[in-house]
């Protein structure tokens, strides 16, 4: 008699009955496991069989904020393709970089279960999971992110680095200083005035804004309610309860961003900032509307200012934990330029060392931690020389990748000269680094990015000699991943440079 056959026979089922239910769903969760594990079109991709069985591996350690680190100690295990999930491959080859980012047409796409989508069903750049709606809205505000439109916004951007160097001084005659921290603040204050066209004041008050304090502090949470989005009928509860939930917290936000968006759109004068030419197009067919640009001008802020203040943060740590190195670009900056006044965008693009700091930096500290998944499509694709079964989720591990020695050569070491055609690291497979990914989804602000690192970084070290705490010695050891780095306070000891 078929299993089936047994729960028709009678209602409600008896207690024999009910006593198999444990049973069959034992034996149903077994089946289904050695199925992934043996049989299924992923089953001879290496990695470890309980990953491959189930998701709740790889789902605790996202969970717990340290997947990245666990990938590296897979792909050292098993190679530079590893399997993670019933229907999921890592990759830390560069071979893997154009074929799941870029070159395929039709570009492989996002999972759409991975993000909820907005109360008011509108998603902006950051997250769009259509392919089509991405490319219209990245063409409107991509005027905003070109070198020209960087050139008009270095007055902007000049005047916080000012405020930023200023208010180092002050904290600084008080004791160690908390670069991390200050970095959020200067980045956060940059991103907010070429978005909203106000800045968040952050440096002004030494601390942060409320709003962007309670978006950081939500990532954590987003995090799970991208697991709860993945795993029906998970999804449905999230879709049912969190309106609910955050009904309040979300109307705040909501009601926050409509009211900048709103202050800035009645602004008269024309500003070299990302929304002037998205603003010329609102509400017509090749543009965006109002809705769009609100939530777009969210992942602005996010994206904008947390990425580029972790760059900055773990370039300071290895480069205090490497004395040699500091001195040598302590150096170059020094005796490259006059005064502070000659450090701007276009004269910091000649400190050669100064820019093989920041890639070896972009490196073993890269701002995405994580990783940035994408489906094959209907068809199945060929991802570094090997076909993938259809619907298959694939992705980089830019953690594993950089930290590969099958790539870069004493891959622990912070060497920047790597960079700079050492002939010792020849052999190392530079094109594995993209920090800022690659293809039509690749970071819109890559151009802003290396300003602000490379203005930034001169411009403390023209300033402040620097001594790093013995509290944050092992500052790097343990740092959470939730989307982005928890980072931890990096405490600093700064004397200011009396330059003749």
């Amino acid at each position: 008699m078929a299993t089936s056959e047994l729960f028709l026979l009678s209602w409600p089922p008896s207690r024999d009955q009910i006593r198999l239910i444990p049973l069959l769903a034992v034996l149903y969760i077994l089946t289904r496991s050695i199925y992934h594990v043996y049989f299924d079109a992923l089953s001879a991709y290496p990695g470890p069989k309980s990953w491959a069985a189930s998701d709740l591996p790889r789902t605790s350690h996202l969970l717990k904020g340290d997947l990245p680190y666990k990938l590296i100690e897979l792909h050292k295990k098993y190679g530079p393709v590893v399997r993670i999930g019933r229907r999921f491959l890592s990759y830390s080859t560069p071979d893997a970089w154009n074929d799941i980012y870029a070159k395929v047409r039709p570009e492989l796409s996002r999972d759409p279960k991975a993000f909820s989508p907005p109360p008011n069903g509108v998603y902006g750049l950051g997250v769009n999971p259509s392919d089509t709606d991405h490319s219209r809205l990245r063409r409107n505000f991509s005027h905003g992110f070109t070198d020209k439109a960087l050139r008009g916004q270095e007055p902007i951007l000049t005047r916080y680095f000012d405020s930023l160097i200023l208010k180092l001084k002050e904290h600084c005659a008080n004791g160690p200083v908390d670069l991390s921290k200050f970095f959020n603040f200067v980045t956060v204050d940059i991103i907010g005035d070429l978005t909203f066209g106000q800045s968040f004041d952050c440096l002004e008050n030494s601390a942060l804004h409320s709003w962007v304090q309670n978006m950081f502090d939500f990532l954590k949470g987003f995090v799970i309610i991208g697991v709860c989005m993945s795993n029906p009928p998970l999804d449905s509860l999230v879709l049912s309860l969190g309106s609910k939930l955050f009904a309040k917290q979300e109307e705040v936000h909501r009601g926050f961003v409509r009211e900048r968006v709103a202050k800035r759109l009645q602004m008269k004068d024309t500003r070299p900032d990302f929304i002037t030419y998205a603003q010329s197009h609102l509400d017509t067919s090749a543009g965006i509307s109002v809705e769009e640009l609100e939530e777009t001008c969210v992942s602005f802020t996010l994206a904008g200012s947390e990425t580029t203040a972790s760059l900055l943060t773990g370039a300071v740590y290895h480069l205090l934990k490497n004395p040699a190195i500091l001195e040598r670009l302590s150096k170059e900056i020094r005796t490259t330029f006059s005064t502070e006044d000659n450090i701007n965008m276009t004269s910091v693009t000649s400190l050669k060392y100064e820019h093989a700091v920041i890639e070896e930096s972009l490196r073993i500290f890269p701002p995405v931690a994580n990783q940035l998944p994408r489906i094959t499509g209907p068809e199945g694709n060929v991802i570094a020389g090997r076909f993938v079964p259809p619907r298959t989720l694939v992705s980089i591990s830019q953690k594993a990748c950089y930290s590969s020695a099958e790539n870069f050569r004493d891959p622990d070491k912070f060497a920047p000269e790597r960079w700079l055609g050492d002939e010792y690291y020849k052999d190392d497979r530079k094109k594995a680094l993209q920090a800022f990914s690659v293809g039509p989804r690749n970071c819109i602000g890559v151009n802003l990015a290396y300003v602000e690192m490379r203005v930034i970084l001169a411009r403390l070290l023209w300033n402040f000699d620097m001594k790093l705490c013995e509290e944050s010695k092992d500052w790097s050891d343990g740092t959470k991943v939730f989307m982005i780095y928890q980072r931890k306070p990096l405490m600093v000891e700064l004397t200011p440079v009396a330059m003749d």
